[in-house]
């Protein structure tokens, strides 16, 4: 079998994804335009070949059984986080895309310690529910701190910031993903008081307003 079959079968597995099957891709492109692999070409592409084989797809499939049931919805979360990071981007956004990962590479996303904080954030209670009334924490740094999830003008984003500052706002959602591997991490959509343009800020960058007596 040559090298071109070779591949070509490797593609046609369900295990053969991510930056596997880029990569196998790229280099059918080459061979079938007839240039020569490099050295670091075919020493990649045999241990490419070696773990995309028929063996590799059973036990793919039967992963894929384990994951539907037991990792996908930690798999989300994680891939939620881990598509803003760049080691485990490639995998996320498989993640993301309905793909099922492969099984020890996703094994070693979910055992990294960043990944088990994002679930841990993920998974418990949150601290304010919607319509609770907050408003930010004095570390709350004005820019850093805060998203809007549609393009404005800088001047409009620094009015609805002075007056979140000013009057802080209501949680109108909140949200599944989370973005930072730290304590408090979990997002809140809020609507400043006085605005119609909702903002996102992380729950350790807030605190429930004051009663007025």
């Amino acid at each position: 079998m040559n090298t071109a079959t070779k591949i070509e079968s490797a593609l046609s597995l369900a295990v053969c994804g991510g930056w596997d099957r880029k990569f196998l891709e790229s280099v059918l492109s080459q061979i079938e335009k007839g240039r020569d692999l490099s050295v670091k070409q075919r020493q990649t592409l045999g241990k490419v070949l070696a773990r995309n084989t028929p063996e590799a797809d059973t036990q793919h499939t039967s992963w894929a059984v384990i994951y539907d049931k037991e990792h996908k919805a930690s798999a989300k979360i994680l891939a939620m986080y881990h598509i803003h990071q760049p080691y485990y981007r490639p995998m996320s956004s498989d993640i993301l895309k309905g793909i099922v990962p492969e099984r020890n590479k996703y094994l070693r996303m979910a055992d990294n310690k960043y990944s088990k904080k994002v679930l841990h954030e993920a998974e418990r209670a949150p601290r304010f529910d919607t319509n609770t009334y907050v408003v930010p924490r004095a570390m709350f740094d004005s820019h850093k701190n805060i998203e809007f999830q549609t393009d404005m003008i800088w001047t409009h984003q620094n009015k609805i910031i002075r007056n979140f500052k000013k009057r802080g706002g209501f949680v109108v959602a909140v949200l599944p993903d989370i973005r930072s591997a730290a304590k408090g991490a979990k997002r809140y959509k809020l609507l400043p008081i006085g605005e119609t343009t909702p903002i996102i800020v992380e729950e350790r960058f807030l605190k429930a307003a004051k009663k007025k007596k």
